[in-house]
């Protein structure tokens, strides 16, 4: 399915209300002032937040998801209507894109979101993916490069904690990595994760996902991760820390912070709150668990979500088609609880694809064309001695112009089309140099 954006931007409280701002595709803009939360919307968040670990209680979900919905669009609703109309007369979903710049705001569990009349909750629907949204495209572009191979290289880091089950942990990811096993190649690191430990996996392993699991911690509206010192105990790093670690992983298309089934609700919040300075980072896609998840609800949600992001048809490489099936899927399993609402994605993927698969037929044909074009450049002969120096000065351009698609084909993901690339590049290089050295010499008189 393709997908309207319905961006959604609540700014810093300005006087008596939240100034928001919406864009429809196609439709244009609107502007409000969201008045004051009410008491009732509140209470409501703060019973959900306390709910116990798998114990349904779907009227209060319900009625939280639409307290949120009638505080958000009180007086933007026909807006929405008509944005939404539109999407489905197109034969077309609507993606609703939250930009929440208050972090008591942010904090909230926006994926309970529902709409009474439709009786739709956004974040579990396929025609309307709710995800937060960070707009980095003024800082570092667009994604570095989409194309991947399979399979993708996933990294698992458990970090030694008394308290945690890590072979549990682990062995849940395993179980559901299992059936993708041509699809996902899973690397482990456990035990005692230092810093310069995590620091070495991640430059030297390219990996495209890394799923981290263990504890966190929420200290003064700030979120921290646990890796571990030297001698094993905690050694809590924040975001800042957790931006460096990714800043130079160029292959990096997502990140998973999941909080361990014995989790408290404090560890959701922290984990929650790295994954936004991630993005900021450069990560296209981070996942973060707003609320702790049983080991069942854990491995289902696994199960659905990398089976989708990495093999479905219709969702390989679109994070928020995957997570969107994902937690529609622990709505099924678990009804009535909160644990769909679990999975809370952060993304600066625009149409929320983080990667491309290339089809292997694809990857041969790209590697034959390269392979062809460096036999025949490696054939070409030029005569620099005869040539006269407007003919140099064309030559070195277009020698130029194929040094540039061979740079270009260093990003591809296959190592055959690279190594290729590089030769090519290197030829290219030495005749541009030969060239330099003719329009340099002396004039013969």
């Amino acid at each position: 399915m393709e997908y309207n954006d319905y961006t959604i931007t609540v700014a810093a409280p300005l006087g008596a209300g939240y100034p928001v701002s919406v864009n429809a595709e196609g439709i244009g803009r609107s502007a409000a002032l969201l008045p004051p939360p009410p008491a009732e919307l509140v209470r409501l968040i703060a019973q959900v937040n306390d709910l116990p670990v798998g114990n349904g209680h779907s009227d209060i979900l319900t009625m939280a998801g639409v307290a949120l919905f009638r505080w958000l669009f009180g007086q933007l609703e026909t807006h929405l209507r008509i944005a939404w109309d539109r999407a489905e007369h197109q034969g077309r979903g609507l993606r609703l894109r939250l930009s929440l710049d208050p972090p008591e705001i942010n904090a909230w569990p926006w994926e309970l979101l529902h709409d009474p009349h439709r009786e739709r909750t956004f974040a579990t629907s396929i025609a309307t993916p709710l995800v937060r949204y960070l707009d980095r495209a003024d800082q570092f572009g667009s994604l570095f490069t989409l194309r991947a191979d399979l399979p993708l290289k996933m990294l698992l880091v458990l970090p030694k904690s008394p308290e945690l089950n890590l072979i549990k942990e682990r062995a849940v990811i395993e179980q559901a990595l299992a059936p993708l096993e041509k699809a996902v190649a899973l690397h482990t690191l456990d035990g005692i994760v230092t810093r310069a430990r995590f620091a070495d996996a991640l430059i030297s392993g390219d990996y495209e996902i890394v799923h981290g699991s263990g504890h966190g911690s929420f200290v003064d509206g700030a979120g921290y991760i646990g890796l571990n010192y030297a001698d094993g105990s905690p050694d809590w790093v924040d975001g800042q820390v957790m931006a460096r670690f990714v800043v130079n992983c160029r292959s990096l298309k997502l990140g998973v912070l999941n909080v361990c089934s014995s989790g408290k609700v404090d560890e959701g919040r922290a984990f929650q709150g790295l994954a936004p300075q991630l993005v900021r980072a450069g990560v296209p896609a981070v996942v973060a668990m707003q609320f702790p998840l049983s080991d069942d609800a854990a491995l289902a949600f696994a199960e659905e979500f990398y089976r989708r992001l990495c093999t479905g048809e219709n969702s390989s490489g679109r994070v928020d088609v995957a997570v969107t099936y994902a937690r529609n899927m622990l709505a099924i399993l678990y009804p009535g609880d909160r644990c769909f609402a679990a999975p809370v994605l952060y993304t600066h993927a625009a149409d929320g694809v983080i990667f491309t698969l290339e089809r292997p037929e694809e990857t041969a044909k790209t590697n034959h064309a390269l392979a062809a074009s460096l036999a025949d450049s490696a054939l070409f002969r030029d005569d620099l001695a005869l040539a006269e120096p407007a003919m140099l000065h064309t030559w070195r351009l277009s020698l130029e112009q194929a040094a540039a698609e061979y740079q270009r084909h260093l990003l591809e993901p296959s190592a055959v089309a690279q190594a290729l690339a590089q030769q090519g590049l290197n030829l290219i290089r030495r005749r541009i140099q030969a060239i330099d050295a003719r329009l340099g010499a002396p004039t013969a008189g």
